[in-house]
């Protein structure tokens, strides 16, 4: 039986070992497949795909981190969540535990859900809170972090909040080390929104210079169609030029959506109108925000004005009116909306708030509650108690010259015990050298009143003895370790024993090892 179970040990910690080696081979599948979700989107979705049934058996813990990858995936494919539920679930999951960089990324993806669904309040909220775990934390997700603060920059510009985008574009250029083009892009634009274009065109030259070591990649087109406009507007050409170049390079389908409209305005400034013009319609046809086709009427209006075609300038300026007043009504729907949804979100946290302090009320007014009724109790025990105390002490008066009389007789009675029981422990060794020297043969009984002589003769010395190993003595040892307590030698251990010479000697080693110096007490008893 005992077989069995050590058997069934073992087992089940070879199946918790395999177990937690498969649990740290997917976790570090996921965090390989979150890496390269930066890098090739559609190698990270296979390899979340491979790793799906294999994390259904898993841990809760990587249950949550495979959801939090699957979220990550969702949005890097631009799927609009229909609720946060699945990035709160994460959030509640990661956020009471120790690893700062599941809880940053939890809190970024429930604000990137809220940005989604436009509930531009929660979403700063919950961006804002991703920014202070990954600054508090030990550890952060220096990309998350980066990508929170440009997000947040961007709320800050939709709110017209011009000072706050830029302090927190400022922030995201800090923290890039690398790739750091696009975040220096997010403070010229900041700038330009507070009209210093000296600052704008600073950090438009930075951000050319951080690009431009990078070799000019795709990843930053966004970024140099930004630029060209920019150079185009001010007269920086050479700069212009080059990165036209290498926005031409890219595939037209994988251009920036405002492509056209920065080429126009790279024509318009070296006065080839016609040009401009063509790429201004094309843009205007094809822009879906409001805000690019008065860009482009603009564009057109000064292009028509430019060539004398004052009727042409004419339209393209009541089609700019026109689009102008979408805008205004836009931007009016626009901060109702928000207004409404701050609204909302103060009323919620006032909600939440009084909820939280009706319970700290009910828990303030339960505990002066309980220290009242705990103060009577303790005034009723404090009473009883005294009373009690009183009644004992003229008992104890009464009786204290019975008491002292009485531990005199108990100590004469103990004297005299310790001295019968002394003798007896003197008869006791005697009759075991009786049987070590041939006299006398042991009998049944023998062994227990030895151990009861040397409890007698040493107290504590068995019980100490024990305490020095994990588990019980077998008995033959510790027959020899009470035969060596009272001054055998090997030679007669072994006739008591009736053993073999050199098994005592193993069992004295093996004694000597486990009592040390209590064995060098046997002269003093004798």
């Amino acid at each position: 039986m005992k077989g069995k179970s050590i058997f069934l040990f073992f087992c089940l910690l070879t199946l918790f070992a395999c177990r937690n080696k498969d649990e740290g081979q997917l976790l570090r599948g996921i965090e390989e497949a979150w890496q390269l979700c930066e890098v090739s989107l559609p190698e990270a979705m296979a390899r979340a795909d491979a790793m799906e049934d294999s994390v259904l058996v898993a841990s809760e813990y990587v249950r949550q981190k495979y959801c939090l990858l699957s979220i990550r995936l969702r949005d890097k494919q631009d799927i609009v969540p229909s609720s946060p539920d699945s990035a709160m679930q994460a959030v509640s999951f990661f956020s009471g535990r120790d690893n700062a960089i599941d809880a940053e990324r939890a809190y970024y993806y429930l604000a990137s859900a809220y940005r989604d669904l436009k509930d531009y309040p929660r979403a700063m909220s919950h961006f804002l809170k991703a920014v202070s775990i990954a600054e508090q934390g030990r550890d952060a997700d220096t990309l998350i972090w980066q990508n929170a603060l440009s997000q947040l920059r961007n709320l800050y510009m939709l709110g017209l909040n011009y000072e706050e985008e830029l302090k927190v574009a400022k922030q995201a250029v800090e923290l890039a080390s690398r790739s750091a083009g696009s975040y220096l892009v997010d403070v010229a634009s900041a700038y330009e929104h507070l009209d210093d274009t000296l600052q704008c065109l600073h950090y438009c030259d930075l951000a050319y210079e951080a690009i431009q070591e990078e070799h000019f990649q795709q990843k930053y087109r966004k970024a140099m169609a930004y630029m060209l406009a920019v150079y185009s507007g001010y007269g920086h050409y050479e700069k212009a030029e080059s990165l036209l170049q290498h926005l031409s390079q890219i595939p037209e389908n994988e251009r920036p959506h405002n492509y056209e409209l920065c080429l126009a305005k790279y024509h318009e400034g070296l006065n080839r109108t016609d040009s401009a013009i063509v790429h201004y319609i094309i843009y205007y046809n094809k822009a879906t925000g409001l805000t690019g086709r008065y860009e482009a009427a603009a564009g057109l209006q000064r292009c028509h004005f430019r060539k004398g075609d004052y009727r042409q300038a004419a339209l393209w300026g009541q089609h700019l009116d026109e689009t102008n007043d979408s805008i205004i009504a836009q931007r009016a729907f626009e901060q109702t909306q928000r207004a409404r949804d701050a609204f909302r979100y103060h009323r919620d946290e006032e909600a939440e708030r009084a909820i939280i302090l009706r319970g700290e009320r009910i828990m303030f007014f339960s505990i002066i509650i309980g220290l009242t009724l705990l103060s009577i109790a303790m005034g009723l025990a404090a009473f009883y108690y005294f009373r009690k105390k009183r009644f004992a002490e003229e008992l104890t008066a009464r009786d204290r010259m019975l008491e002292q009389k009485a531990r005199v007789n108990k100590e004469l009675t103990r004297i005299a015990l310790m001295n019968i029981a002394a003798e007896k422990a003197g008869n006791v060794i005697a009759y075991f050298n009786d049987i070590a020297s041939g006299r006398a043969q042991i009998s049944k009984g023998a062994w227990e009143g030895l151990m009861a002589a040397i409890e007698t003769l040493y107290p504590d010395f068995l019980e100490t003895v024990q305490s020095r190993e994990s588990k019980p003595l077998h008995e033959p040892l510790l027959h020899t370790i009470c035969l060596l307590k009272i001054g055998m030698k090997p030679a007669q251990i072994a006739k008591v024993m009736d053993a073999k010479i050199q098994t005592v000697w193993n069992r004295v080693k093996r004694a000597e090892e486990i009592c040390g110096d209590m064995l060098d007490t046997v002269s003093a008893k004798e």
